[in-house]
């Protein structure tokens, strides 16, 4: 079974070249562009946006390792459903509009990023479209839940966490690294926790800002540091320009604390304390 998937009229993929787009900008300090991004991911995917709404329905296969197949069908049906119900023209003529202004304002490189989960939202593309014959509808629908129930139980981008999953998170980072969390950790925890309510479009805006600021502060310290430890804060900083290609995970987020952690205490020496 081979079918034809067009991945400019993938909403989530589209979504996913923004976000990548966003995140090697914050890494590499371009301001301008990384404000015209938001400035297009707040256009085409803020709240009740046509194509926010599309977004939503991929993402509500991010987590569904967890239920049982019955479920999981239930899901299937009523996201093709609401797929469905939504104006299709409307989308369509949106996606172009998005199309063409990431070729203009972003290149044509944009096309070719990497997405981890590519052949997953490849697939729901497929199975939402419901344009294949019945059998390999199904068989689609087989192959999605086989490889979501398999891949995704540990590895999910962001997903809804909670009360239970945060106390042991912060206090899993508690633990490891002796340390209370300050404000920067915990404004990004709190915007990492509700992550879901928007698929994380404002923790991820919040993510990269918080990323390039650490690249900046640690490359500021790097310039009066002994060489020892220029050469670890060099190490960092190589870890962080690597930042966008990582799944954004729990593991990401402790290693992105920490960082903030380092950042602090730099900053307190700097103060005296």
């Amino acid at each position: 079974m081979r079918l034809n998937h067009n991945k400019k009229r993938n909403t989530a993929f589209l979504y996913e070249v923004l976000i990548k787009e966003l995140s090697v900008a914050s890494i590499n300090g371009n301001d301008n562009k990384k404000q015209e991004i938001l400035e297009t991911l707040k256009k085409y995917f803020g709240k009740n946006k046509i194509l926010n709404q599309e977004l939503n329905i991929y993402k509500s296969f991010s987590d569904v390792a967890k239920f049982e197949k019955n479920v999981v069908d239930k899901i299937l049906i009523e996201a093709k459903q609401q797929f469905k119900q939504l104006d299709r023209g409307r989308v369509y003529s949106t996606q172009s509009n998005l199309i063409n202004e990431i070729n203009k304002s972003f290149g044509r490189d944009s096309w070719n990023i990497f997405v981890s989960d590519y052949k997953n939202i490849a697939t729901i593309n497929q199975i939402l479209s419901q344009k294949a014959n019945p059998k390999d509808q199904i068989l689609l629908e087989e192959k999605l839940y086989h490889n979501l129930t398999n891949s995704q139980k540990e590895d999910q981008p962001i997903q809804k966490i909670d009360s239970l999953a945060v106390k042991k998170f912060v206090e899993k980072f508690n633990n490891e690294y002796t340390q209370k969390l300050n404000e920067d950790q915990k404004k990004l925890l709190n915007k990492y926790i509700t992550s879901y309510q928007d698929a994380g479009l404002e923790f991820k805006m919040c993510l990269y800002e918080e990323i390039d600021r650490l690249k900046g502060l640690l490359s500021d310290k790097t310039l009066t540091a002994d060489n020892k430890l220029a050469e670890k804060l060099n190490k960092v900083i190589e870890k962080i320009n690597n930042y966008n290609t990582r799944a954004i995970d729990k593991d990401f987020m402790i290693e992105v604390l920490t960082v903030q952690s380092l950042a602090s205490e730099l900053g307190n020496e700097n103060n005296g304390h």
